[in-house]
């Protein structure tokens, strides 16, 4: 089976099993100071699993990890899974509050985080919470205090069905609820990603957006196991670095959203990135505009595969493919294995072209959300998820995303979706960045009102001017802001809350 997609194991923990007794000497993954084999990866797991188990972590606890990205971070992750533990990832940018505030949720019972943390974890006197462990990631062996225990040679015995994580939502549409997620939902949704991605083992995959959120766990980890391929870890996202870390790593590929491949369009070293090794890249978690999507495939000869997902979900539900057709501004298509219906709100199929919300249905679909029975039964109705998103399928079955419903704007009772408008404005070669939101307006309900970036030297009437020529005119932002920079969720996506608070604040002075 060695360098097979392997599609016999039901859990995570045996899939590291498998891959480490026929792939020991292969690489598996690597940063810039480490780097470990299949085998060694394997082994190390064992060792900090049972450091974990003599630190009391049994089979069914929830253990948090607040930990940027590195590879003591993937030793933990599946020790934990090696115990049958449940993994609950933070976001290690996250107030210790806001940190805190998920750790309570999700009665973990230990958490791993920075050595500079953990004094405030402790003070935080979460009820379930009974240890905290430090990871000092400036030394040589990070998890040093989870060594000497000993080993855990076999994996918990755990199903397919049983739960392996609690993954928290970004929140950008209100208070961060737990996705339930097992080890069914992660390989199904693995399985299905990666037989449509030319990614074969001894291939590199590039690891750069940050391990608290799916895609890097599903897209940069579970999926070069499964296919037997190696990944390389960035620390972080620098575009001032990030050309000369591809030079350095050599990935076939790498995972991004757009405000990334913005980023690096005109990054140190970026006229020179012609010749290096990505075939393509995965994007995802916000929409990516056609004006952005031309000018990275024409500068740098780079395939996008444009997909869609939900941490609901695992993490891919659609996607472009790389052997055939894409299209410029859809998500792709349905990835086999899953169904994607686009449905009014009476749970009546739309026709072509039609918008409707986009619903899911597959065997990567999670189980609900942790203690949270009324916001699972709203998401999870007949067997199918609904995303809240709002799309619609061409007649070649690929699938457009309109806008989030909750950020439709209505106006004068016109439906009209931001998104348009925002793709419009990033036509413009000035504008860097946008941002539509709804602005209160005492007759017509809403205004459409517009956040931009942009660049040195661009004056606002321009891009006015640009908006007026390609909009109509209930749709052409009846109030303006020019900022230096957009907020940003933990995973890359424009927030448009502050900018929707700010406006209500300044509505209110």
């Amino acid at each position: 089976m060695s360098g097979v997609l392997r599609t016999d194991v039901q859990t995570l923990p045996a899939l590291l099993e498998a891959r480490g007794a026929e792939l020991g000497d292969a690489r598996f993954v690597r940063d810039a100071q480490r780097s470990w084999s299949y085998g060694e990866f394997a082994d190390r797991v064992r060792v900090v699993a049972a450091g974990l188990r003599a630190r009391g972590v049994q089979r069914g606890d929830v253990v948090g990890v607040v930990l940027p990205n590195g590879p003591e971070y993937l030793e933990a992750w599946w020790a934990i899974l090696w115990l049958g533990a449940v993994f609950n990832p933070v976001n290690p940018a996250l107030t210790v509050r806001e940190a805190t505030d998920i750790l309570e949720d999700s009665g973990a019972r230990t958490a791993l985080c920075a050595t500079d943390r953990v004094a405030a974890l402790r003070d935080a006197d979460l009820p379930a919470l009974q240890d905290v462990i430090g990871v000092d990631r400036e030394a040589a062996d990070p998890l040093a205090d989870l060594r000497g225990a000993g080993t855990v040679d076999e994996p918990a015995a755990v199903g397919g069905d049983d739960l392996m994580s609690l993954v928290y939502t970004s929140g950008t549409t209100g208070r961060p609820k737990g996705a339930m997620l097992t080890h069914q939902n992660f390989l199904s949704d693995t399985r299905m990603l990666a037989e449509l991605l030319p990614a074969v083992q001894g291939d590199t995959l590039g690891m750069v957006l940050p391990l608290f959120h799916v895609n890097a766990q599903l897209v940069t980890t579970v999926m070069p196991m499964l296919m037997g391929a190696d990944i390389a870890m960035w620390d972080r996202f620098s575009a001032s670095t990030f050309w000369a870390t591809v030079a350095e790593f050599q990935p076939v590929t790498f995972s991004a959203v757009p405000t990334m491949l913005a980023a690096l369009l005109h990054a140190p070293g970026a006229d020179a990135a012609q010749t290096n090794t990505v075939r393509y890249v995965i994007c995802g978690a916000a929409p990516l505009s056609p004006a952005l999507f031309r000018r990275f495939e024409d500068k740098f000869g780079i395939a996008i595969l444009e997909g869609y997902g939900l941490t609901e979900g695992a993490c891919c539900s659609t996607l472009n493919p790389f052997y055939g057709p894409r299209k410029i501004g859809s998500i792709g298509l349905p990835v086999r294995g899953q169904d994607v219906e686009i449905r009014d709100a009476a749970g009546r199929g739309m026709a072509v072209g039609e918008p409707g919300e986009v619903c899911l249905r597959g065997p990567n679909i999670m189980q609900g959300y942790f203690h949270r029975p009324e916001a699972t039964a709203e998401a999870l109705q007949d067997g199918w998820l609904h995303t809240g998103d709002v799309g619609y399928r061409d007649a070649d079955g690929f699938v457009f995303l309109v806008d989030r419903k909750k950020d439709m704007i209505i106006r004068g009772g016109e439906n009209i979706y931001p998104r348009e408008i925002e793709d419009a404005l990033l036509e413009h070669p000035g504008v860097q960045q946008a941002a539509v939101v709804g602005r209160a307006h005492a007759v017509r309900g809403e205004e459409v009102h517009a956040v931009v970036v942009l660049a040195a030297g661009v004056e606002l009437e321009t891009v006015q001017e640009h908006s007026r020529g390609r909009l109509a005119p209930f749709k052409v932002p009846s109030s303006w802001d020019v900022v230096d920079d957009l907020p940003k969720t933990s995973t890359g996506k424009i927030d448009k809350k502050p900018l929707r608070e700010r406006l209500r604040a300044s509505a209110q002075a």
